[in-house]
């Protein structure tokens, strides 16, 4: 574990100390950030890194606020997984209404933080957040709706639900320290935020020992193409979507999908859609004037 990671575990725990007094939500929310540990707070970590890169010098106060944010960003995570109710292998979901709780006091916990530093831009920096979150839960409710049929779309959907919340945290640290590249910062983050998604979407495609995104008829961009997809088998998917064969039809069928998958050509179509948007990461990078040690930090997030 990296000294930044030990760091910003050390920070959120600070945090639960001082800002949580009734001692079964603070054991919760801890029980949820152990569960996340794996994921290594990569929210946090654009943060700082943002900060860093725009020459910020009050580096220990930062990292209270990152950890703040990625507390910000568990609560959408396990929202984002009760709204959605497609995954009962997360801790929270067997347990929504401490979760929904949970979730509620790490938004607050987070304005409250920042609110609280001495930091000179800290209003720019909650303007940002309440912003984003506001545009990423815009994001989720088209994604909810189910109406995107499209590439486009759904793309635009993604760029409003995961894009927005990879702009707050690299916006949050950017903005602590200045105000310079914040359109190209924004463009960038919000792409970083889409090849994740898409990264997810062709995981959960495959994944048929958990969340699966046709088993739980969402309309990922995969499963948009597939949807439009003519070829040998591709009815079966259609047929489950309308309604017509039931999931444990689907289920009995599973080496038969997972061949259509990849004769289809979906996966080579969403590593294409991936791979331009990560050449529009790289692009927007060439235009920032910093250390280079940072660009190829950011470009460990587009893989």
């Amino acid at each position: 574990m990296t000294d930044v990671t030990n760091r910003i575990i050390g920070e959120i725990n600070t945090i639960l100390g001082k800002e949580i007094q009734q001692e079964n939500l603070k054991e919760t929310i801890q029980k949820y950030i152990n569960a996340q540990t794996k994921k290594g707070f990569p929210f946090a970590k654009l943060t700082i890194l943002h900060y860093q890169m725009l020459d910020g010098t009050e580096l220990d106060k930062v990292i209270s606020v990152a950890a703040a944010i990625e507390l910000l960003i568990l609560s959408f995570d396990i929202l984002d997984d009760i709204e959605d109710d497609d995954d009962n292998q997360k801790l929270w979901m067997n347990e929504q209404s401490f979760a929904l709780n949970a979730s509620t006091a790490m938004i607050f916990i987070c304005i409250d933080v920042i609110r609280k530093t001495d930091l000179k831009y800290k209003e720019r920096a909650i303007s940002i957040l309440l912003e984003y979150s506001l545009l990423s839960i815009s994001g989720q409710q088209i994604d909810l709706l189910s109406k995107c049929r499209t590439e486009k779309e759904y793309i635009e959907m993604a760029l409003k639900k995961s894009g927005s919340l990879v702009s707050l945290a690299c916006l949050v640290g950017a903005n602590l320290a200045s105000d310079q590249y914040l359109e190209i910062i924004n463009r960038y983050s919000q792409f970083i935020g889409l090849i994740g998604q898409l990264n997810n979407d062709i995981y959960d495609l495959q994944n048929w020992e958990g969340k699966n995104d046709l088993l739980n008829k969402k309309l990922s961009l995969p499963v948009i193409y597939l949807l439009g997809y003519q070829g040998n088998g591709a009815e079966i998917i259609s047929s489950y979507y309308n309604g017509a064969i039931e999931k444990d039809e689907m289920v009995k069928n599973q080496k038969f999908i997972s061949k259509m998958i990849v004769d289809s050509g979906v996966l080579v179509y969403t590593e294409i859609i991936k791979r331009v948007y990560q050449n529009k990461v790289k692009t927007e990078l060439q235009k920032l004037n910093v250390d280079k040690k940072f660009i190829g930090q950011l470009l460990d997030y587009i893989h």
